[in-house]
């Protein structure tokens, strides 16, 4: 028999409350009436018999500063050139056309020597004091006096002959490549269609570039004259008056950047001697235009050229140097060379141009930027003028001479005054020992390009000719 089981079931309906009522809380005790006062009204009206004193306002101000007397006023006396002197500065011709550097009624220091004279530009720097003196009747004052300047220009031969081109336009060349940019313009391979001449010619923009600066570019270039500066050829404006284009010499072997990148690419190295020879060659150009009061204020792998005898060339002068504080684009590429002193606005020379070169050395031997290249431009423009300057050490594989360190410790010194001039650097000791030796830089440049054939032999032409087998002249 099953048993059989019971399922009780939930009552339907609410449940009796079966347990105690909680205690109420004590009574509260009786509140108190409110009462509620009015205040009196406010009067406008003057109380008879008395008047209302006058409003006024009173600021307190700060306890007044002791008056400073007027400090004396600092005169220098800077040396003429006919050996008087001017205690202002302003009336002393020294940098009366310091192409490069400013005016030449700033503030002046002079420790010695002139060829140590510091200049501490304004914010603003006169391009019209680095511009050369013109010829009487002339202005710079638009492209009609750009034209002008132009047509006055005696253009080198460019053959050294008698039947050598005088004048310049699109029509008689033939444009072959081109190059790349350049400071205010775009440069390209031509060809002069009467003598077969290869040449590079750069066109400067005159809508982007201020005349005043684009004559100071071909002021300098059309007026220097050394185996380690560029050869200028000559130079002439568009119809439409809105490009002027300068016609240099086609240096074959291309920029020290475009070397370093090829050299990278191959995974080698520059050698020691064939470094020297490089610096060697800049310095030289450097001091020729020290001679001649001009700091070329853009020294950097890409204005650096090389010959197809791996002759050094020095190249871009005026425009770059004079945009450089014009916009906040500039703290880009040129600026990563630049000296301490020129980021901050300080005193500056042609000893800017020494930092620049052995900020430019150092990266072509180390097939690196020798600064964090992890850093945004304004913060590496910090770095620069703040971190202890980069030196060259040795890598696995790779020893540097102890003298080639103390030529790139040298040129990069932070203290402008102590750093020095290219002069100075030309009789380092080391470069001293690497002029002495036998280095074939042409045929060093021909290995870098793989050209065919054999290597040159060094032109006998005086204004062409550098040492044997070196990278610069006289």
């Amino acid at each position: 028999m099953e048993a059989k089981s019971t399922i009780l079931q939930r009552p339907v309906g609410p449940r009796l409350n079966t347990r105690s009522p909680s205690p109420l809380p004590p009574a509260l005790p009786p509140t108190p009436p409110l009462t509620i006062r009015k205040a009196p009204k406010l009067s406008l009206s003057p109380t008879p018999g008395r008047s209302a004193p006058p409003l006024s306002l009173s600021i307190p101000t700060p306890p007044s500063r002791p008056v400073t007397p007027n400090p004396p006023a600092i005169r220098l006396a800077i040396p003429e050139q006919s050996g008087r002197t001017s205690e202002s500065g302003d009336d002393s011709p020294l940098f009366s056309s310091y192409y490069g550097g400013p005016s030449v009624s700033l503030q002046l220091h002079t420790t010695g020597s002139t060829d140590e004279m510091t200049i501490r530009p304004p914010l603003a720097v006169d391009v019209s004091t680095c511009l050369p003196r013109k010829p009487p009747g002339t202005s710079n004052g638009g492209p009609a006096d750009v034209k002008g300047f132009l047509d006055n220009l005696t253009n080198p031969t460019v053959n050294d002959t008698d039947d050598a081109p005088s004048s310049w336009s699109d029509d008689v060349l033939e444009e072959i490549e081109r190059l790349g940019e350049g400071a205010g313009g775009a440069v390209h391979k031509v060809r002069d269609k009467r003598t077969g001449k290869i040449m590079a010619r750069k066109t400067i923009t005159t809508r982007e570039v201020p005349m005043k600066q684009l004559l100071r570019e071909v002021s300098i270039i059309s007026s220097t004259n050394h185996v380690n500066i560029i050869e200028f050829h000559g130079a002439y404006m568009s119809p439409s008056s809105s490009e002027v284009k300068i016609l240099m010499d086609f240096s074959e072997g291309g920029s020290l950047e475009s070397v370093g990148k090829r050299i990278k690419e191959r995974g080698a190295i520059v050698g020691e001697m064939i470094a020297g020879r490089l610096a060697e060659g800049v310095l030289q150009g450097l001091a020729y235009l020290h001679s001649r009061k001009t700091i070329h204020r853009d020294i950097k792998p890409s204005n650096i050229l090389l010959s197809r005898e791996g002759v050094v060339k020095l190249c871009d002068f005026g425009v770059s140097g004079e945009l450089v504080q014009s916009h906040a684009g500039t703290f880009t590429g040129t600026s990563f060379y630049m000296a301490p002193e020129r980021i901050c606005g300080h005193e500056y020379t042609i000893r800017s141009d020494v930092w620049s070169t052995g900020i430019s050395l150092l990266e072509l031997v180390q097939n690196r930027f020798p600064f964090p290249n992890d850093l945004p431009p304004i913060e590496l423009m910090m770095y620069i003028t703040t971190a202890e300057p980069p030196q060259l050490e040795d890598e696995p594989g790779v020893n540097w001479s102890d003298d080639m360190k103390d030529f790139i410790k040298q040129t990069l010194i932070v203290d402008a005054l102590t750093r020095p001039t290219p002069r100075d650097m030309l009789a380092h000791p080391w470069i001293v020992h690497v002029m002495k030796q036998d280095v074939p830089m042409a045929r060093w440049i021909h290995q870098v390009w793989d050209w065919p054939g054999k290597p040159p032999k060094p032109s006998s032409r005086k204004t062409d000719r550098s040492r044997p087998n070196t990278s610069s002249g006289s």
